[in-house]
């Protein structure tokens, strides 16, 4: 489960499944990628997942962290909601720690059948560390907008920690993506994140670009594999995940490995696992590639 360019403690985190497909999925952020990602995405396919919980490890900072959310989208109207919460503890060594907390309730509408839109407003505790500058934390959002432009092809857009970083000590950032569903059980991603703000450990910012596919075998498990370019690290990465899937649950993991390292940067290895427990609805507003 692993980076929205989000707060300052929580640069490391986007999600297991995203972590697997090269950290995409703003174009089909269903169930608990929503909120971490496009909320809009939630109104793209019913279901209820009960609970996702997700422990994750990256090795820039040494940090850990603990992620649990609910998302419902099993209301007669395509709205959906979902609520989250995520702990972080960094520990780079030398006597330096930070912990991160982030809290965050999301909603998405249906609108005209092919258009959904969404908004996150989320909360950060932040210490150590990760209070850079004194900011201690504070109130931002996101808004997205996903487009089904034709049956098996998918836009959007979203904003990124919109309120003034000074208040939420948040990177500020838009993303865009693209996803195809040229087959039921296959889905392939094209995403991109261009930062407004400055990372806080490198002094950069910039567009970073990244691909990835999901593929379905036999509606039980499922293979991803992606890759990209991270524009604060100036590092090109891939990344593999496996889902192993039930009716009323699964169980998936991630790994992001940088492959080519910039002067300067250091090599990121990022690390997730997460369990989830859902009640499906087969009322796709998209062909689903299966469990995504």
């Amino acid at each position: 489960m692993l980076t929205s360019a989000r707060a300052f403690a929580m640069d490391d985190y986007w999600g297991t499944r995203p972590l697997g497909m090269g950290d995409t999925g703003r174009a089909y952020a269903i169930g608990d990628v929503g909120p971490l990602l496009n909320p809009s995405g939630m109104s793209l396919v019913k279901n209820f997942q009960v609970l996702e919980g997700a422990y994750g490890y990256s090795s820039r900072l040494k940090a850990h962290t603990l992620h649990a959310s609910m998302v419902d989208n099993t209301s007669g109207f395509g709205i959906a909601g979902g609520l989250y919460y995520t702990y972080r503890a960094t520990e780079p060594g030398g006597g330096v720690t930070g912990h991160g907390h982030e809290g965050g309730l999301a909603l998405s509408i249906p609108i005209a059948g092919r258009v959904t839109f969404g908004g996150t407003v989320k909360y950060f505790r932040l210490s150590g560390l990760d209070a850079q500058g004194d900011n201690t934390g504070g109130v931002t959002f996101d808004v997205g907008g996903t487009v089904t432009l034709l049956p098996k092809l998918s836009v959007a857009v979203v904003g990124t920690n919109l309120r003034d970083l000074h208040n939420s000590n948040a990177t500020q950032g838009i993303g865009y993506g693209a996803a195809f569903i040229p087959l039921a059980d296959l889905v392939i991603l094209a995403d991109g994140f261009t930062s407004l703000t400055s990372n806080y450990l490198t002094g950069r910012k910039g567009t970073s670009g990244m691909v990835g596919g999901d593929l379905t075998l036999g509606g039980k498990f499922d293979i991803r594999i992606g890759g990209g370019y991270d524009a604060v690290s100036a590092n090109y990465y891939g990344s593999a995940g496996f889902s192993a899937v039930s009716e009323v649950g699964a169980i998936d993991v991630g790994l992001r490995q940088d492959v080519i390292v910039n002067a300067g940067s250091r090599r990121a290895t990022i690390v997730g696992v997460s369990l989830r427990l859902f009640i499906p609805s087969q009322q796709p507003s998209l062909t689903p590639p299966g469990t995504l």
